[in-house]
């Protein structure tokens, strides 16, 4: 799913008056918490993810390609219901779509999880 894809979808399913850039501030932030905790913590052979992410803006292409691949990509329409309904302040709808949401990063992190090794934790040191 494309930037421009993923506003469309959302706009079309739950209509809106937020600004493009703001959604493209909260498909930003997803990504990056895709990148951070699942891409960056897990072996990948190339091609599967990039080497680096610094996130989009405005001036970001509205063909570039989200990071989560098909079908784990309508994580990105629930994450921006979800915001669209918290900014409206419609709670119920935003629970509803929180629940869509998590139930996306649950799908997309499994898979993520059972197709890509853990990178090595040898030597790490936690602390809490």
């Amino acid at each position: 799913m494309t930037l421009d894809q993923a506003i469309l979808t959302a706009d079309e399913l739950k209509p809106n008056q937020i600004d493009r850039a703001r959604k493209i501030e909260w498909l930003s932030a997803l990504d990056m918490l895709i990148y951070r905790d699942l891409m960056c913590t897990h072996q990948r052979e190339k091609g599967t993810a990039p080497d680096t992410f610094s996130g989009y803006g405005q001036h970001t292409h509205p063909d570039t390609v989200l990071l989560a691949p098909p079908p784990y990509d309508e994580i990105y329409r629930f994450y921006l219901e979800m915001h669209i309904d918290l900014v409206h302040q419609e709670f119920d709808k935003y629970n509803n779509s929180a629940a869509l949401y998590a139930a996306a990063w649950g799908r997309l992190s499994r898979m993520w999880h059972r197709e890509h090794r853990p990178l090595s934790t040898e030597g790490a040191h936690l602390n809490f």
